[in-house]
């Protein structure tokens, strides 16, 4: 497995001023950006300090369990034994999107594709009528929540995991990466590449210039519509994960589920989880 040294310095960018009676929040870099937003909001209504930092959904429900973090960010579901030791509220709906870099004509794929490419079988471009151009692989480390889900999806899974069960691998050639800021910039760096990350991460990054473009799944587009009928194939709910329910706790996800909270998170590209 390849995993470049040079991004790997992207994740875990923002760390807010410790202090002893601090707010720590870890776990998705899909949540992390709206988190991000609402801890200024916090601080201002008289909050404490906030300490963020990624690692992934599996890292936020892991510290969230073991006191680590008051909050953990899971861009996921959580599994029936993760709900028997926490609780969790659905903040906000988002989807996997699959992109290409820009300059890439390939404008969609079908599910038998997206796992042809992936599992290796589809090597060049040009066997889906693009150009010829060898296909880069970027995929996520074991543990990131976007993983799970193009696994679940696609019915391939991580040579990386302990247990395959037999099914079908992702190419040992994947470029195996962390964040979705991670994904999007080697995707908008390599002509030939292909990658998996969160749709409101995906769109946000690409208005804003990133070289990246999302590609229609089976036909579909991922769009506020699809998402909400869910005939856009991989949508998944966006959690704060916690031990305890205390006044801080409580406080910073009410503020996640009010009006400004919930307009920061359709800014960032997201489904509200409720109307505010």
């Amino acid at each position: 497995m390849i995993r470049s040294a040079l991004y790997a310095a992207i994740l875990g960018l923002t760390v807010f001023s410790p202090a002893a009676s601090a707010l720590e929040i870890s776990g998705s870099s899909t949540i992390q950006p709206i988190v991000e937003k609402l801890i200024p909001l916090y601080t201002a209504q008289g909050g404490e300090a906030v300490n963020l930092k990624g690692g992934g959904s599996g890292a936020g429900i892991k510290n969230a369990s073991s006191g680590a973090s008051q909050i953990g960010m899971a861009s996921r579901s959580l599994k029936d034994e993760e709900k028997a030791v926490l609780k969790h509220t659905t903040i906000g709906i988002d989807a996997l999107a699959i992109v290409v870099n820009q300059n890439n004509p390939v404008a969609g794929l079908s599910k038998a594709q997206l796992v042809d490419l992936y599992s290796g079988k589809i090597e060049n471009w040009k066997d889906l009528q693009g150009p010829d151009r060898p296909v880069v692989r970027i995929s996520k480390e074991v543990g990131r929540s976007t993983l799970e889900l193009f696994e679940h999806y696609t019915g391939l899974v991580s040579p990386d995991r302990d247990k395959h069960d037999g099914k079908p691998l992702i190419s040992k050639q994947s470029h195996i990466i962390g964040s979705n800021l991670e994904a999007a910039t080697l995707v908008g760096g390599m002509g030939g590449a292909v990658g998996y990350l969160s749709v409101g991460t995906a769109l946000s990054l690409a208005k804003a210039g990133m070289p990246i473009k999302v590609v229609t799944l089976d036909g579909v587009m991922p769009s506020e519509q699809t998402i909400a009928n869910q005939s856009y194939p991989i949508v998944r709910e966006l959690n704060l994960a916690y031990l305890n329910e205390t006044e801080p706790v409580m406080t910073f996800i009410a503020l996640s589920l009010g009006a400004q909270g919930q307009e920061i998170l359709q800014a960032l590209g997201f489904m509200p989880a409720a109307k505010p």
